[in-house]
């Protein structure tokens, strides 16, 4: 055998040696997060300020938790583009604990826009939590509010 071969074959046994150390040892080293989830929110179509346009309609938000901070985001999608004011409350339906988010966003055609919330999870606690997604769509001549919407997320 080649001392080539012989050195990939010894690097391969190596790596896969580390590998499988890191998996009995517990992981890779790194903090790990719970796996993201989307929950839908109920009628939550509305006008979009463009009017001949897609209408404004975030049909979900998606949670992620990662050491110890809470991500949530929702989507918009626009023809034309315009910016987009959104209120999210939260109510832990355990605790009672109420937390109120604000994010002014801009969709930029052919994108997809986002707002995109996150807040120490020890703010609202962890567990069922009501959130209510209450927006307003302005482009350069007007405002349009959007219809209310809410729906349950699980923070974990």
């Amino acid at each position: 055998m080649s001392h080539s071969r012989l050195r990939i074959k010894t690097g391969a046994a190596a790596l896969a040696a580390a590998a499988l150390g890191a998996t009995l040892i517990g992981g890779t080293g790194q903090a790990t997060a719970a796996p993201s989830a989307a929950y839908p929110l109920s009628s939550c179509i509305g006008l979009s300020p463009n009017v001949v346009d897609l209408p404004y309609n975030p049909t979900r938000i998606i949670v992620a938790d990662y050491a110890g901070k809470t991500y949530l985001t929702t989507e918009f999608s626009s023809l034309w583009g315009y910016q987009s004011a959104v209120r999210l409350d939260l109510r832990n339906l355990q605790t009672g604990k109420r937390l109120n988010l604000r994010s002014d966003r801009r969709v930029s055609p052919p994108y997809v826009g986002t707002h995109q919330l996150s807040f120490p999870t020890s703010r609202i606690g962890k567990g069922r939590v009501k959130a209510t997604l209450s927006s307003v769509n302005r482009n350069a001549l007007w405002s349009v509010p959007a219809t209310t919407c809410s729906g349950v997320i699980v923070i974990r």
